[in-house]
């Protein structure tokens, strides 16, 4: 996990039946744009990760639906896997993914027509989104849009429909929101649909269409805008304008927009400063890692886990989660009203705090030698996994050894601090959990077999 995005998790009930027919898990995206040329059909990618099991589950359900099983054999060619794995992460770098519950719908050549957010039992749901990504193709193509752009269409009834094509293609739209803006009047800028469309298309923070809003919009009518669309649609705002302006810092190095970016994003979660702190620094860790800064990173990391994990408890930790749930029911809007009553849950936060320990554990293993910087490492691996333990105590987990992927990053981190013998032990502990969690990972199974050999 890198970027951490609210994503939504739908815990509905549904029947269980044959599921979609998912091909390899392990075929690359030129193989599956192949298969899919091949048969005339889309492709289905649903990402999803270790972290979150019970997610996983809820989306097997979904999966099971029977109409789904039809619709979706008929039309996609259609794979699930995991973020951690390699092919899974090539997947998520390919479609500018940061995070795992996520399914997109795209054509054989690439071009995301859909995405949804989540996992959830109710295969209607993604019924819904693969209906709208078949829509989609009647729609004028992009390459239309882009021919008649590059002949110098630049109206704003152009520049407005040619943004949301490309939004629901995936592809990004800062340059054009800014031309978009240069069509406008100050008036018009100054209109609320106006700016709730700009800022759905997701602006970054240093463009120029950003700050003439922030110079000539009436505040009251930003605030307006945040207040009188449903809580959901505000966070998937606010996580569009963070993720393109995150995208942009990296891609140019730019320190300044990942300052910006982090300072924006914490000021989502006034007044709770602690969070909203949290966020800001896990946006710079994210940004020195990307562009690998690896000193700034190491420094960063180890301020950032041990001035907050560390000083956490598990019993703050759900404390947390239950005032999450609290805040999110009490939503005076009436979707999110709708969306408690049917149980649909963003993911609670100790779930980002528990993986983080893992995450950051993992690339100190990666990029350091320092036995300091390696046992600072190997004790957040340990609390990640007491953490993890203590936090699933009780509940229908099938991981009931463990987080596989926990372990292994613990069994790693001895193993290069020259404990073989604990690094062993640890590694067949991960090797078993994934055997009684219905995971089997060739990547840990391996990674014991060259322990043993000591040429890991």
């Amino acid at each position: 996990m890198k970027l951490l995005v609210l994503a939504l998790s739908v815990l509905l009930s549904a029947p269980s039946f044959a599921q979609i027919t998912f091909v390899d898990s392990a075929m690359t995206w030129e193989q599956l744009s192949k298969k899919a040329k091949k048969e005339k059909k889309l492709v289905f990618i649903h990402i999803e990760g270790e972290g979150c099991e019970q997610c996983n589950e809820v989306a097997t359900k979904g999966f099971s639906a029977p109409l789904l099983k039809e619709r979706f054999d008929k039309s996609f060619v259609s794979t699930r896997v995991r973020i951690e794995s390699k092919n899974g992460a090539t997947l998520a770098t390919k479609f500018g993914l940061s995070h795992p519950l996520v399914s997109l719908y795209v054509n054989a050549d690439g071009n995301i027509l859909n995405r949804f957010n989540g996992s959830t039992s109710n295969g209607e749901i993604y019924l819904q989104n693969a209906d709208i990504a078949l829509e989609r193709l009647s729609k004028k193509p992009l390459e239309t849009f882009d021919k008649e752009y590059q002949e110098g269409q630049r109206s704003a009834g152009f520049m407005k429909a040619y943004i949301e094509r490309r939004r629901e293609m995936g592809h990004p739209v800062d340059k054009l929101l800014d031309e978009y803006a240069g069509s406008l009047s100050i008036d018009s800028l100054q209109k609320y649909q106006t700016i709730k469309f700009i800022y759905e298309s997701g602006p970054t923070l240093d463009s120029k269409i950003y700050k003439v809003i922030q110079a000539a919009a009436p505040p009251k009518l930003i605030d307006s805008l945040y207040k009188t669309i449903p809580y959901p649609e505000a966070v998937a705002i606010n996580n569009a304008i963070i993720a393109n302006s995150f995208r942009k810092a990296v891609r140019t190095k730019d320190q300044n927009l990942a300052f910006l970016t982090g300072s924006f994003a914490q000021n989502t979660y006034r007044p709770n400063f602690l969070m909203g702190h949290i966020a800001q620094q896990r946006h710079m860790l994210h940004y020195y890692y990307a562009v690998k800064d690896t000193m700034q990173y190491v420094q960063i990391a180890t301020q950032f886990l041990h001035y907050t994990h560390l000083l956490m408890s598990v019993d703050s930790l759900k404390r947390m989660d239950e005032d999450h749930y609290k805040r999110f029911k009490s939503s005076g809007d009436s979707l999110g009203k709708k969306m408690a009553a049917q149980g649909i849950n963003y993911l609670p936060p100790s779930h980002y705090f528990n993986i983080e320990l893992n995450e950051h554990a993992w690339h100190f293993y990666e990029m350091s030698d320092k036995k300091g910087e390696l046992e600072k490492a190997l004790m957040w691996s340990r609390r990640s996994l007491e953490w993890f333990d203590e936090l699933n105590k009780g509940k229908d987990n099938p991981m009931k050894l463990g987080n596989p992927a926990f372990l292994d990053t613990y069994a790693h981190l001895l193993y290069k601090l020259g404990r073989k013998e604990e690094a062993i032990e640890w590694q067949v502990k991960a090797v078993e959990a994934g055997k009684v969690a219905k995971q089997r990972s060739t990547e840990i199974e391996s990674a014991l077999d060259k322990m043993k050999a000591g040429t890991l």
